[in-house]
């Protein structure tokens, strides 16, 4: 009898415990100031693996609303449309390019599962951020940055240093 209640008691805290560790990861990607529930849902949907281009030739297309896992190269390997905005370099990092074309103007989320960073290139120049925001612990995604976006042309998105192999990448409307 008395086992009995060792190994419920037992059954019990294993299941306390594996709800806790379930409750600590939605903490760690509660706390975006913007309503993320459409990234969430997206970051939980099955990825496509792709190569990054390590130039504008050999950059793939993405497409809004899917998850992406873009495998990324040494960053000296890669040849950007233009230079990162981001100057300071990272030892060992990795870096890729994409092709993105959006048919309507408007605001768009970039959303990366870890540091890197993200520029997106309109014919001749950057275009600027307009916000993001990262949380900590969280890859689901860990960091969201927000563009205005020109409709009607192809962009270059450029990642760049993160000392990772691999990127997981979706972009959404913000609606």
């Amino acid at each position: 009898m008395r086992s009995g209640r060792v190994r419920r008691w037992s059954v019990g805290l294993a299941l306390a415990a594996a709800a806790r560790a379930a409750l600590a990861a939605d903490d760690a990607c509660a706390g975006f100031k913007w309503d993320v529930a459409h990234e969430h849902a997206v970051f939980a949907t099955a990825a496509e693996a792709l190569s990054a281009g390590i130039d504008v030739a050999s950059a793939p297309s993405l497409a809004p609303d899917r998850l992406y896992e873009l495998a990324v190269a040494p960053q000296d390997q890669v040849k950007f449309a233009l230079p990162p905005g981001r100057k300071a370099p990272v030892q060992g990092a990795s870096a890729g390019l994409a092709r993105l074309h959006v048919a309507g103007a408007g605001d768009w989320r970039i959303s990366l599962d870890q540091g890197f960073w993200v520029d997106v290139v309109a014919g001749p120049e950057l275009v600027v951020a307009r916000d993001f925001q990262g949380r900590p612990g969280c890859q689901a995604p860990h960091k969201i940055v927000l563009y205005r976006l020109p409709g009607g042309q192809d962009l270059i998105l450029q990642f760049s240093g993160a000392a990772a192999s691999h990127v997981r990448v979706a972009i959404t409307p913000v609606k």
